[in-house]
């Protein structure tokens, strides 16, 4: 992140004080079907994450999925932004603002030339991208050879501006090594191939607009081939094979403006005497989402709420009004109706948002939640499971919805392998009163009381919890509202080491499928890794004996007994992940160690799978890189040898990559000709 802040600063230097970075609305809405005011608040509010990041007022803006409208390009042109970026087919016609007729833009358009658009009152510069050089990075490799395609550009455009976009994903996400081929090519292949890399506030800056464009009507897109039709219809964008039904996506959108509707009436009766002016307060609330520091909202409360400024209720509602606003607008993220079904986990998650703005306004006495399930039931699966959106809501969603009690049951199971009370759990403060821990054989609970509070809208909540791990690794929780006494929290103590049995007080248990996903995971995991440091403990004096057995047939020429061989393969992989690990934490000897599980594997004849190392390996070169980038060169060097080594040794393979880049890094800084930056090409493969 740092270096992209700084790579915008050097384009500046560079470029006459015009950075490379753009900024985009900021929660990827489509905003020709978004209403005038929440279009406002998108823009805005990623303008001013813009201006928090990059320190400088944004030049151009990036429309989600490029989706454009008169309406939408007035608003980016509103707010001062100097450009936008379209696909060419967006263009209806074009031409001369000396004056002259329209021509077909189909016929006419020029792309990488500024147009300008005017509805009369406004007016903004738009750019229209290079389609066909894109789709060569996008869909055919463009990137693999850099220069064969710097020659491509060079080729299509003698004159003026080649001007592509593409998703960020194709650097290295949908083809592998990409982004070592776009630093080849902005580097290196474009300067052999006479043309200059430049932004598009630089250019703009000397060639303004010599035409004028008209839009195609209705909305459009890049992604769409019916305009903005994919989210809000079924017009068979993203349809997978098999034809699914897409008829889901028109009820969801119809649900979701419906609850939007219901809940902007709430925030407006809400903050009526409460929020000086409710719309301009949630525009401005971006500066209370991008730092949630007690100043930030301070600052913003006396402002925006003078009567709030001073904490308690007032604050709590208030803020509460202005998440559930934020949420509100999440739920029309593009990509909850880009797929093909209702219950993929990007409906999923925008249904989520839906819940959360739900919670917040049941804290004003409002139930929003059936008349929204209500209309999800007009939305089809293509999952029979499921059904429709109701059921979606039903099995996927209210599982996940986070509530106190649920906060509550996380922060006691993170306790069940944590030493020290954490002063957080996820996004909540936790200011923990009590807490007790017994170890008795296989089984460990934890008993304790905290205060919890809500890290967006300041609202507390006290609870008692206790979590076990049981025989058979079983994890459960069970949290109450009560501040029980003494005596009776000693009794429920023991009744959950399974001592006594005595009626639990109202309250919910927990069992660990009742946590959220990532929760599980992480908690199994931590349960996996105790299971495993016993194995691997035991699984060092059994590997001595299997080795030993293995080598003295190796020794023998005799053949190995059946499962003998694949036992010792087997503990000879888990010593070498065990010392790839050490060596990620900076394990003392973790090196040497590796290299001598290989030396034993081959006295005995055997390979070793060496999957498991790769990944904590990898890390533990990062370590080193680390050093290297922080000044400790020499210790890092011989270090860095060491370990090349010891990866030949072993037939390590995929830490080499990362590493190369990190050393990019590290030469773009230091230059290639030092001794030592020989020294980091040869150990890393690298051609300098």
């Amino acid at each position: 992140y740092a270096r992209l802040v700084e790579a915008d600063r050097e384009s500046a230097r560079r470029l006459d004080g015009h950075g490379n970075a753009i900024a985009q609305a900021f929660h990827h809405a489509i905003l020709p079907l978004a209403r005038p005011r929440d279009r406002a608040t998108e823009i805005r509010w990623g303008l001013a994450d813009f201006r928090k990041r990059f320190g400088r007022e944004a030049e151009g803006l990036w429309l989600p999925e490029c989706a454009a409208d008169d309406a939408t390009l007035g608003a980016v042109a509103d707010e001062g932004v100097k450009f936008v970026i379209l696909e060419p087919h967006q263009a209806d016609a074009v031409r001369p603002l000396a004056g002259g007729s329209w021509k077909p833009a189909a016929e006419a358009l020029q792309t990488g030339a500024p147009y300008q658009w005017s509805d009369g009152a406004r007016r903004l510069a738009v750019f229209f991208y290079d389609g066909p050089l894109s789709r060569l990075v996008a869909f055919e490799r463009a990137m693999s050879d850099s220069r064969a395609f710097a020659a491509r550009v060079a080729e299509r455009r003698t004159e003026g501006l080649a001007l592509l976009a593409t998703d960020g994903e194709s650097y290295g996400h949908h083809e592998s090594f990409a982004e070592m081929g776009l630093a080849h090519f902005l580097r290196y292949a474009l300067d052999e191939a006479g043309i200059t890399p430049v932004n598009l506030g630089w250019y703009l800056a000397r060639h303004p607009p010599r035409h004028e464009v008209r839009l195609r009507a209705g909305g459009t897109s890049w992604s769409c081939a019916h305009g903005v039709e994919r989210w809000r219809s079924a017009c068979g964008c993203g349809a997978a094979e098999g034809a699914p039904n897409l008829g889901w996506r028109a009820p969801l959108r119809a649900a979701l403006e419906g609850l939007r509707d219901r809940l902007d009436g709430l925030y407006e009766r809400e903050a009526r005497g409460l929020l000086a002016d409710p719309w301009a307060a949630r525009d401005a609330y971006v500066a209370v989402v991008l730092d949630r520091s007690p100043e930030s909202v301070a600052a913003f409360l006396g402002v925006h709420a003078p009567q709030a400024a001073g904490g308690g209720p007032a604050r709590d509602r208030a803020l509460a009004l202005l998440e559930m606003q934020r949420h509100a607008l999440m739920m029309f993220t593009s990509c909850g109706w880009f797929f093909d079904e209702i219950s993929r986990l990007e409906p999923v998650q925008i249904l989520l948002y839906a819940a959360r703005a739900i919670e917040l306004a049941r804290t004003f006495g409002a139930d929003l939640e059936p008349e929204l399930v209500a209309a999800l039931a007009a939305a089809p699966s293509n999952d029979p499971a499921q059904r429709d959106g109701a059921g979606v809501w039903e099995r996927l969603v209210k599982p996940q919805v986070v509530t106190p009690d649920l906060v509550a049951a996380h922060y006691a199971v993170s306790l069940l392998f944590e030493d020290q009370p954490p002063s957080t759990i996820h996004h909540h403060g936790v200011v923990s009163q009590r807490l007790t821990r017994r170890v008795e054989g296989s089984v460990t609970v934890i008993a304790g009381r905290a205060v919890f509070s809500d890290g967006g809208t300041g609202a507390s909540w006290m609870r008692t919890y206790f979590a076990a791990v049981l025989p058979g690794q079983r994890v459960q929780a069970f949290v109450c509202a009560s501040d029980l006494p003494d005596d009776r929290f000693e009794a429920l103590l023991a009744a959950a080491s399974g001592a006594s049995e005595i009626p639990l007080p109202p309250g919910r248990a927990f069992r660990l499928r009742d946590l959220r996903p990532d929760e599980r995971e992480k908690v199994l995991t931590l349960v996996l890794k105790r299971r495993l440091a016993r194995w691997e403990a035991a699984g060092r004096d059994q590997l001595e004996d299997a080795i030993s057995l293995t080598e003295q047939f190796h020794g023998l020429s005799l053949p190995l007994p059946p499962g003998l061989g694949e036992e010792t393969r087997l503990f000879l992989a888990h010593a070498l992940a065990d010392a790839a690990r050490r060596f990620s934490g900076e394990g003392y000897g973790a090196l040497e160690a590796l290299k001598a599980v290989v030396s034993r594997a081959r006295s005995a004849g055997l390979d070793i799978p060496s999957a498991r190392a790769e990944e904590p390996f990898a890390r533990g070169v990062e370590r080193l890189l680390d050093g290297l980038e922080n000044g400790s060169a020499d210790a890092a060097l011989a270090d860095l040898a060491q370990v090349a080594e010891a990866a030949e040794i072993v037939g390590l393979k995929d830490w080499r990559p990362a590493a190369q880049v990190r050393a990019f890094r590290w030469l773009k800084k230091h230059g290639r000709d030092s001794p030592a930056a020989r020294l980091v090409g040869e150990l890393l493969g690298l051609k300098l």
